[in-house]
């Protein structure tokens, strides 16, 4: 039986005295997208930094493809482990090709390989390659900017994909253009994605189970239209007036290329 991708086994951090996780357990399969929710301060960015290794736990286990994080090599761990933050975290003085290229060029992949694998992923996330690869990051557009970094997440081909609020500067006209990208990229490549986010209908959209977070502790781990069916005051009083919109929970088609 395959191990899960990501699981969280008992998991509590404690910063500064103060505890931010308490016994939290739960797993994430491949092909999956986990969104995490909750509050500010709920313990969702520490425990999506568990995953790679910016933090260990004080207590429990994080375990990756069936390892501790605490067996595997950090830096091959993070490097198997795709990020992707808010306003993507492009370096400022490298084309958008150079970007992308980082991590192929670190493992040393030959350069025929990574000048096809900038094209294929531009191309991916619906960037014309002759077009952006020779752009700065100063260049592009929000929205741009977020696909040249989802692309520099994936550059690797890593199985597990971490969001960090990926969407939460953007527009909403950009943002829904975006969701149904990240759809149409997920439905072509099937990994392991843990999301972080305040938007409740992006979780709703998104993600095939919603982690719930209050205080550090793990109130509920379900799928979303199980989430906003939830009698639970803590649950109900985030996700608000969509538990009467069950359509949100609907995944959206990908649009044609016209």
């Amino acid at each position: 039986m395959a191990h899960p991708a990501v699981q969280f086994v008992d998991v509590s951090v404690s910063r500064g005295g103060r505890g931010v996780l308490h016994g939290v357990s739960l797993s994430v399969a491949a092909g999956q997208t986990l969104a995490l929710v909750g509050r500010s301060g709920s313990g969702k960015t520490t425990l999506l930094r568990l995953v790679n290794r910016l933090l260990d736990p004080d207590r429990g286990e994080v375990l990756v493809d069936g390892l501790s994080t605490r067996a595997w090599n950090a830096v091959e761990l993070r490097r198997r482990t795709g990020y992707v933050i808010q306003d993507a975290g492009l370096f400022p003085h490298v084309t958008v090709a150079g970007n992308i290229a980082t991590v192929p060029r670190l493992l040393e992949w030959p350069a025929a390989r990574v000048e096809a694998r900038v094209d294929e992923l531009l191309t991916l996330v619906d960037l014309d390659p002759a077009v952006f690869r020779g752009r700065w990051p100063d260049e592009l557009s929000g929205g741009q900017r977020q696909r040249a970094g989802l692309a520099r997440a994936l550059a690797a081909d890593p199985p597990l994909l971490l969001m960090d609020e990926p969407f939460g500067a953007l527009d909403p006209i950009t943002k829904g253009e975006l969701h149904v990208e990240f759809q149409r990229v997920q439905q072509t490549l099937h990994r392991a994605i843990i999301l972080v986010t305040h938007d409740m209908a992006e979780a709703c959209l998104l993600a095939d189970q919603i982690a719930v977070l209050h205080e550090g502790e793990l109130i509920a781990c379900e799928t979303p239209a199980n989430v906003l069916a939830s009698h639970d005051s803590r649950v109900t009083s985030l996700f608000g007036k969509l538990r009467l919109k069950p359509e949100a929970t609907q995944q959206a088609t990908p649009r044609g290329r016209e």
